[in-house]
């Protein structure tokens, strides 16, 4: 397995401004989680909802930007089968990642 941590800027309203990744993929979930804590160390504001896997990040509260951040685990042998004689050229693989949190709309006030 490998993990990806993904951060995506959003304005009040909950407007998607700007996105990304931290690092490389981690081989380790303890690494990508260690990654998370040092990104989120400059907000005095961070919350996490841990049904839904995901950090919310602002510099105060009163703050227009925030930021969410999570994990993504990707199993690799998916992500990149090896080609074999049993394998049809061709053949359509499923190249989608487990995301480990929810994207559900959450009030940009709401403190989890």
């Amino acid at each position: 397995m490998a993990y990806r941590v993904r951060w995506q800027l959003v304005g009040r309203s909950g407007q998607p401004l700007d996105n990304g990744c931290i690092g490389e993929s981690f081989c380790a979930y303890g690494e990508a989680v260690e990654a998370v804590v040092e990104f989120l160390r400059p907000y005095s504001e961070v919350s996490r909802c841990p049904t839904e896997s995901y950090w919310l990040a602002r510099r105060s509260w009163e703050a227009d930007l925030a930021v969410w951040v999570w994990i993504e685990c990707h199993d690799i042998e998916k992500a990149a089968p090896a080609i074999s004689a049993w394998m049809p050229l061709g053949e359509e693989t499923d190249h989608t990642s487990t995301l480990l949190r929810g994207l559900a709309k959450a009030p940009f006030g709401r403190n989890t």
